[in-house]
């Protein structure tokens, strides 16, 4: 997309998000249902579409930046960003795809990336689900099937809209095509690349509004930004949102120039960064706001939320560390066996 095109639609997006943010952590179904409108108009779901998408993958994991910034209740990662890229990758293979609707992307009910074979499907859910109306599952085996969405699941992202999935749903389950092994590298280090994107933003908007809340309180007669140990928590919060910014952003450059093999590595370095980093950096933010922050009212705990939760989503810290460290047949047991030692 020219520099001029990508600039307007930028703007567009963040018009939208400073119109739509959420303020209370319950905002009301006509609220969502109003601000999901508002996002599907701009029409970003489309950015993606077609064997030359108008959008190259940094500008999206820009987008998804400029998206995770503030507290929203619409949905764009699952239905404008992940689940169309799984069908673009399909169609770029040579298989036809007719799909209508709107669809967002189905995970584990830990909300890892999906496994297993079709006996699975009712153990899933539609995550990030505002506005869809299906779900995609992609298994490992690269096989995507249409799943139909059931009940509301909880989650502790109360902003987030996350459903059950799965052949009990209204329609039932289709296969809707398969990914390569290439393919399928290419939409895992996708999918990675842009939550971590979102999760930066997410970062970066609260330590900003922690250092200008730093100038603004004061106590003992000095604006607490002028104690050396507030300072030092904002430069530990901006330096580890630099990590994982420069991670993220790389991850994003590789899945433009690189292939599906270095992209896949890139993007699990960048999520396994932004794992630790930005939740470091929400935790410092919270120390600066003290009190406040803690309150039911203040929006703190809602970034708390979408980070503590992102750090989770489509796989673990161990299982990143340890598919980087081994090689792809020793990865998976090796990381079980992580995640079930820093469970107990």
């Amino acid at each position: 997309m020219e520099a001029e095109e990508f600039r307007m639609v930028r703007e567009a997006l963040e018009a939208f998000t400073a119109d739509h943010r959420c303020t209370s952590a319950e905002p009301a179904a006509a609220q969502r249902a109003a601000a999901q409108k508002a996002l599907d108009g701009l029409g970003l779901a489309e950015l993606r579409r077609g064997a030359r998408p108008l959008t190259s993958a940094q500008e999206c994991a820009l987008l998804a930046e400029d998206y995770g910034r503030q507290p929203m209740a619409a949905s764009f990662l699952g239905p404008a960003l992940l689940a169309p890229e799984a069908l673009r990758l399909i169609e770029a293979a040579g298989a036809a795809v007719s799909y209508e609707g709107t669809p967002t992307i189905a995970l584990g009910r830990d909300l890892r990336f999906a496994d297993g074979g079709d006996g699975d499907d009712d153990a899933l859910v539609a995550w990030d689900a505002e506005g869809a109306d299906r779900a995609l599952c992609v298994r490992a085996d690269g096989t995507v099937r249409s799943l139909g969405l059931g009940a509301p699941a909880p989650t502790t992202d109360l902003l987030r809209t996350v459903r059950t999935a799965g052949t009990n749903g209204t329609d039932g389950a289709q296969t809707v095509g398969r990914l390569g092994p290439h393919a399928l590298r290419a939409w895992q280090a996708w999918a990675l690349v842009m939550v971590s994107s979102e999760l930066v933003g997410a970062a970066r908007s609260f330590v900003e509004q922690s250092a200008a809340y730093a100038r603004d309180r004061v106590q003992y007669g000095q604006p607490i930004g002028s104690y050396q140990s507030v300072q030092h928590l904002l430069a530990d919060a901006t330096v580890a949102v630099e990590a994982c910014t420069s991670a993220t952003r790389y991850a994003a450059w590789c899945l433009d120039h690189a292939g599906p093999d270095a992209a896949l590595t890139a993007a699990r370095v960048a999520k396994a960064e932004v794992d630790v980093s930005a939740l470091d950096a929400v935790y410092a933010g919270m120390q600066v706001f003290g009190g406040i922050a803690q309150t039911w009212e203040h929006v703190a705990h809602l970034y708390l939320r979408r980070v503590r939760v992102g750090a989770t989503v489509l796989t673990g810290t161990a299982q990143l560390l340890t598919a980087l460290a081994l090689p792809d047949s020793d990865s998976k047991d090796r990381a079980d066996r992580l995640d079930r030692t820093e469970a107990a």
